[in-house]
């Protein structure tokens, strides 16, 4: 009967599932302009999955980035032609950072998030 354990040692250890991210959930992100000519506020829901930052979908938006265990967030937003870098920080249910567009209108300002599921 020593072929069972042979075969289980052939296997390996199985594979560890990606760890979740505690920030993995839905999040509302409201974005505002501070300087140049964007209008705002914005609105985007995004949601984290093992800390790749994705879009919600249906918003005409694509968002993408990863949220570090540590709640460090580095991203884009494309919309069209604009494609909006951002930074900022997630704590708890809540975060805020900074985004700029640059380009031939460029505009930067501030965001704000908070977990919604």
């Amino acid at each position: 009967m020593l072929l069972p354990a042979v075969c289980l040692v052939l296997a390996g250890p199985a594979s560890a599932a990606p760890s979740a991210n505690r920030f993995d959930g839905a999040w509302s992100v409201v974005a505002t302009a501070e300087t140049g000519t964007c209008t705002g506020p914005y609105r985007y829901p995004i949601v984290i999955r093992d800390g790749v930052v994705d879009d919600a979908g249906g918003n005409g938006v694509n968002a993408s980035g990863r949220a570090g265990a540590d709640g460090r967030i580095t991203g884009t937003i494309r919309s069209g032609l604009a494609t909006v870098s951002v930074t900022g920080r997630l704590r708890g249910a809540a975060g805020q950072g900074r985004w700029s567009l640059a380009g031939i209108s460029p505009c930067a300002g501030r965001w704000t998030a908070r977990r919604t599921g």
